[in-house]
């Protein structure tokens, strides 16, 4: 004799259910599967069957008619994701300009004369700026601080060039 105990929702006003139908229909394909769900489970259909029809985690069909028989239609209404935490501040894009105007790569020991997003990639992970970021990653922080890598390779060179003309005079 099998003891296994059915998960159902528990009865549905009619107030609900036209609810749910309007829901199962609607462009939020999240909200509409939880409420293809609800429908499903008024009809007395199993867990299992309704995973299958849906092709879904028996798992989540159970959560979500649990969470149903819990909060009634609250269970429904999505809540804000807070997604990835930031990791690429513009404050990071103001360090790596600032190595870059004030620094030369020979401070670290290499023999290069101009930054490159390689080098400047093991700075900042040598610095402990970051634990680790990727050439793109630097781009990003550079353009999120409103800087730009391509203009900054260069800044170095071309404020050189203008001071050791400015410092003699005898070279113009």
């Amino acid at each position: 004799m099998n003891d296994v105990m059915a998960l159902y929702i528990e009865s549905l006003s009619p107030e609900e259910r036209e609810h749910l139908q309007k829901l199962a229909n609607s462009s939020d394909l999240i909200q509409a599967r939880w409420a293809r769900i609800i429908l499903l489970s008024d009809r007395g259909i199993g867990v299992p069957k309704i995973a299958d029809t849906m092709g879904i985690s028996s798992a989540t069909v159970r959560s979500r008619i649990k969470a149903f028989n819990a909060q009634r239609m609250d269970a429904l209404e999505r809540g804000s994701s807070p997604g990835r935490p930031e990791t690429i501040s513009p404050s990071l894009g103001d360090k790596f300009a600032a190595l870059m105007r004030e620094r030369e790569p020979r401070d670290f020991g290499w023999a290069d004369t101009g930054w490159t997003l390689d080098m400047l990639v093991k700075v900042a992970t040598l610095e402990g700026w970051v634990e680790s970021i990727s050439r793109e990653g630097v781009r990003l922080a550079l353009r999120k601080s409103k800087h730009s890598y391509r203009k900054l390779k260069h800044w170095r060179k071309k404020n050189k060039v203008q001071s050791t003309v400015a410092d003699h005079p005898e070279i113009t």
